[in-house]
């Protein structure tokens, strides 16, 4: 069972070049049997990502440059700030829906994941019965992913025991890129919620990072791992270069792993 389910570079934006952004997923899936692992995670909110947003004509370009040449790739909506607010307790906005609607050329979501980054305490507490309503109707098409921390674990295990089903996201620094002392063992006893790690993870440490994780998560387990801050160059936008050694230090990792097992 290969168990690095996605390797999620984060923070793809306008100012990432959609050709090159292409190139790099495709180098490193394995085309014969349709893998890829590389995760894209798109950051998004009102202040970022309104029509009149340089971020939603980016969207809509790497929309119609996948359809054109006929690729998937595995992105991820990362919804913050207003725009989580709206989804988990108020009315979804015109711009946030369109994206969510969004289809690829083969009629698959074009968004596979819908993260969403609330922490209760931070932003508005999520309408309980509205936000169990719109995972279910969502979930139905995308992997919805939410933050598991001390602010939102009571609400999710209620969330979970409603029937809701989603992956989970552990960070403690609550997306402030600080290495975890010690990665979390996965809360749930459940194969179909895939446990996600954030923080502090680089292209240098992540191999180490890995084989830590891999202690906690039961050897049967699929788990994924997400980094952003460590991926930016010296101009502070996201690094395609930097992304790359990331991805091959984790898949040299996971070879490494397979041939021990």
């Amino acid at each position: 069972m290969k168990r690095l389910k996605y390797i999620t570079c984060s923070g793809a934006n306008e100012s990432t070049n959609i050709r090159d952004l292409t190139s790099l997923s495709y180098q490193y899936s394995k085309i014969a049997c349709g893998i890829q692992q590389i995760e894209w995670g798109i950051q998004v909110s009102g202040k970022k990502c309104s029509f009149a947003s340089y971020r939603y004509a980016w969207i809509n370009t790497l929309w119609k440059w996948l359809a054109e040449e006929q690729k998937v790739m595995n992105l991820a909506l990362h919804v913050n700030e207003d725009w989580v607010e709206d989804f988990t307790s108020g009315e979804i906005p015109k711009e946030l829906d369109i994206l969510l609607k969004m289809k690829n050329f083969i009629n698959e979501p074009f968004f596979g994941r819908i993260q969403l980054n609330f922490k209760i305490g931070r932003d508005k507490t999520p309408d309980f019965d509205l936000l169990k309503l719109r995972m279910k109707t969502y979930g139905a098409d995308h992997r919805i992913i939410l933050s598991y921390n001390p602010e939102n674990k009571e609400f999710i295990h209620k969330l979970y025991n409603e029937g809701c089903r989603f992956d989970l996201l552990y960070d403690s620094s609550h997306g402030e890129g600080i290495l975890a002392q010690q990665w979390e063992a996965p809360v749930f006893d459940d194969e179909n919620i895939l446990q996600g790690y954030a923080g502090g993870i680089s292209p240098e440490n992540v191999e180490d990072v890995l084989s830590q994780i891999a202690t906690v998560v039961p050897k049967d387990q699929a788990f994924c791992i997400d980094a952003e801050g460590n991926l930016k160059g010296e101009d502070k936008r996201l690094s395609l270069k930097r992304c790359a050694l990331y991805v091959k230090n984790a898949l040299a990792w996971e070879e490494k792993n397979e041939a021990q097992e």
